[in-house]
């Protein structure tokens, strides 16, 4: 009896032991819901008129100065600070300087909002629509040049252009580089001053000129038409073939795989 006694008292002690060992102990956390905030979302893409109003206003602005009162009074003013024989040529090719430096910060892998490609295409279609609206305005609306010239003064072309190019720079770089993304204005700005200085143009010439360089290029970087187009980039080939033989008793054959 006492030999069955011990023999029962082993048993236990090991189911015991077991039983223990298998245990498994369980934390529970209690997370307050209050900690936990709404998963951050991007930065929601800015309006259309917040990119828009500015250009516009400048466009209004010289549309009112366009009375020769103020055209007139503007540029005998303008033209006080230089002789009358002022003419530099520097305005001819400044203006392709803020083109110049984006392509220079992507030789230096400075990071860009686009790729190089797209940066190229966003230029080329606000150059081409922006030149379509100058001359048409240049040949519709006929206005002399100060300077006693052809009857394509009203808007600048110039002018244009070099904020076509400067505000392609700031949207490209306004993020990463902000200093060098501003730096575009510098130029534009400076070929707005000297086509009135070379008495090339009106104030209200330049006014126009940049607004509708400025509103084009920043339709175009909201719009991104064609931004997915890029006929240099190599196709992604997902075909595939494989062949699994498969040898039975009572079959002699494989597995033809083939996806498109």
């Amino acid at each position: 009896m006492k030999k069955h006694f011990l023999f029962l008292f082993f048993i236990l002690a090991t189911i015991t032991s077991t039983a223990q060992n298998d245990t498994v102990a369980v934390s529970v956390v209690k997370i307050d819901p209050t900690l936990i905030g709404d998963p951050i979302q991007p930065a929601p893409k800015p309006t259309f008129f917040s990119r828009a109003w500015a250009p516009i206003g400048l466009s209004l602005i010289s549309i009112d100065l366009m009375r020769d009162s103020s055209k007139y009074g503007l540029q005998t003013l303008s033209r006080s600070f230089v002789a009358d024989t002022f003419r530099t040529h520097v305005d001819d090719w400044i203006h392709y300087a803020p083109v110049v430096t984006m392509y220079a910060a992507d030789l230096f892998h400075v990071p860009a909002k686009n790729t190089v490609w797209n940066q190229t295409k966003f230029l080329i279609i606000s150059e081409a629509i922006t030149a379509g609206i100058v001359w048409s305005l240049k040949l519709g609306l006929g206005v002399q040049r100060p300077n006693n010239g052809a009857y394509t003064a009203y808007p600048s072309g110039h002018t244009s252009q070099a904020f076509v190019q400067s505000q392609v720079l700031f949207n490209e770089f306004r993020e990463t580089a902000p200093l060098l993304a501003a730096s575009g204005f510098l130029f534009s700005t400076t070929t707005g001053v000297l086509r009135v200085l070379n008495n090339r143009h009106w104030v209200p010439d330049v006014l126009l000129g940049a607004g509708i360089g400025m509103l084009v290029t920043n339709a175009v970087y909201h719009f991104e038409p064609f931004k997915k187009w890029n006929p240099f980039k190599k196709k992604n080939n997902n075909h595939q073939l494989s062949f699994v033989p498969s040898f039975r008793q009572d079959f002699v054959g494989g597995y033809l795989k083939i996806g498109f």
